[in-house]
């Protein structure tokens, strides 16, 4: 098991009233299965899960992208505003 500190932004840190979540998984799972293993450990993130972006060391990553030891994660949302 590895362990990753999440970055959060937008409404997701709003929601969780957190900078960053800690995430506990195996080295080499997909971005997607972060994604899902995220809301499973926090449900508040669920309704977001089709709409939320991991990006992986500053760069979206697509939902296929392996984890590896050492990756900088951050979960993004979509904001608006003008």
């Amino acid at each position: 098991m590895v362990s990753f500190e999440v970055q959060l932004y937008s409404v997701l840190r709003s929601k969780l009233a957190a900078a960053s979540v800690n995430l506990e998984i195996h080295d080499g799972i997909t971005a997607g299965e972060v994604l899902d293993a995220l809301c499973h450990r926090y449900p508040l993130m669920a309704p977001y899960r089709n709409i939320m972006r991991l990006a992986v060391n500053q760069e979206y990553a697509p939902e296929s992208r392996i984890i590896h030891t050492g990756d900088e994660l951050a979960l993004i949302t979509p904001v608006s505003g003008g």
